[in-house]
């Protein structure tokens, strides 16, 4: 029950919602299933990848690479992949739980995350955006602090032995 907090308070703010305005309530009931039908089969292609994950790359695989056996090595492949990820993050979060279940370090979790926010991708649009003054500092940093703070929240991670 705990675990559908979520569920939850929105079927209770629903309810709140349709009790003060039925057709508000009826146009933002449209509009979320809209939204999830522009993405449900994005996030279905995701389960399956992450699926396909689990039974093609080996946890051996995983545990050398990116595991405590991967050292340094596995660190900075983790900062590369983060910066190269595209797509939304809620995509991101089952394939990095599927690898850490698989072996993967808290730290590595970590760093693609952090690095996520980096998107190669995206430099040249945040560059006219923004600027190269800007963009190229906050990419040198944020890369910079990507294995420092995945160190951290592994360290973290561990002392409460998660």
């Amino acid at each position: 029950m705990i675990r559908q907090w979520l569920l939850l308070l929105t079927a209770g703010l629903y309810g709140y919602a349709f009790w003060a305005s039925p057709g508000r309530t009826a146009h933002a009931l449209q509009i979320g299933a809209t939204t999830l039908g522009s993405v449900l089969l994005l996030i279905i292609s995701v389960f399956g990848l992450v699926g396909l994950l689990q039974v093609w790359i080996s946890r051996e695989l995983i545990v050398k690479l990116l595991g405590r056996e991967g050292g340094v090595k596995g660190l900075l492949i983790a900062t590369f992949c983060g910066t190269v990820l595209i797509g939304p993050a809620y995509i991101i979060f089952p394939l990095l739980m599927s690898l850490h279940k698989h072996g993967a370090r808290w730290a590595v979790v970590t760093i693609v995350l952090t690095s996520y926010a980096v998107k190669i991708q995206m430099i040249p649009i945040e560059v006219g955006f923004l600027g190269w003054p800007f963009s190229l500092a906050r990419a040198l940093i944020t890369i910079a602090l990507a294995i420092p703070t995945g160190l951290l929240v592994e360290a973290f991670m561990e002392k409460r032995g998660l």
